[in-house]
């Protein structure tokens, strides 16, 4: 993963200037608050995750259709009751 250094905030400054931190996120749309030289925690704009999280369902949404395509595809057409089921 490649972070650019000006989206890098150490978490003391990240507490200590919240309100700076979080305009520098809305001006980056992504900013990563360090603790002890490593990423911690990542800070995203609202619009920036909403768009992520739209994709991520999307994504989902294609699995499922590639999984129920494929089972029709696999389809004997053999049923079985509900009582031999629960039996």
């Amino acid at each position: 993963m490649n972070i650019q250094a000006d989206a890098i905030i150490p978490i003391t400054e990240a507490t200590k200037r919240f309100k700076a931190t979080c305009d520098k996120t809305k001006e980056l749309g992504t900013t990563f608050i360090f603790k002890n030289n490593r990423p911690d925690i990542v800070m995203m704009d609202i619009s920036r995750y909403e768009r992520l999280f739209h994709l991520l369902e999307d994504l989902e949404h294609s699995e499922i259709a590639a999984v129920i395509s494929k089972r029709k595809a696999q389809d004997s057409g053999k049923r079985i009751p509900m009582d031999d089921v629960i039996g």
